[in-house]
């Protein structure tokens, strides 16, 4: 029988329990690039053979990841909840709330989703 566990604290999610999927893309953010036409006309030959020359000494997955990353986690309720308020993981902030929410029923909300 396939099973999921959560990817922070590794509780055993079974196939009727709710799970949640962070998925997070990280990628190179070229922000307001602009081309004038003095950068048409130039030559980029020597920088261009600069950076391969650079390039070939470095490793291809740190070259692929430094442009571009994908993750996707599985989580429980519980570490769902604490992602949502801190999702950076950052040191605890007192002004988030505290993890008081009640277990999820899956079956139970799919019950009541169908008789409304």
């Amino acid at each position: 029988m396939k099973y999921y566990e959560c990817d922070i604290c590794g509780q055993r999610i079974e196939p009727k329990e709710l799970r949640y999927v962070v998925k997070t893309t990280i990628f190179a953010a070229y922000d307001t690039l602009e081309i004038e036409l003095t950068d048409l006309a130039r030559d980029y030959t020597e920088e261009i053979r600069s950076l391969i020359e650079k390039m070939e000494h470095m490793d291809p997955k740190e070259l692929q990841e430094d442009v571009f990353k994908e993750f996707s986690f599985d989580l429980c309720r519980s570490c769902q909840q604490k992602f949502l308020r801190n999702p950076l993981g950052n040191n605890a902030r007192p002004d988030l709330p505290r993890d008081d929410l009640p277990p999820f029923d899956v079956d139970d909300f799919l019950r009541r989703l169908g008789s409304g």
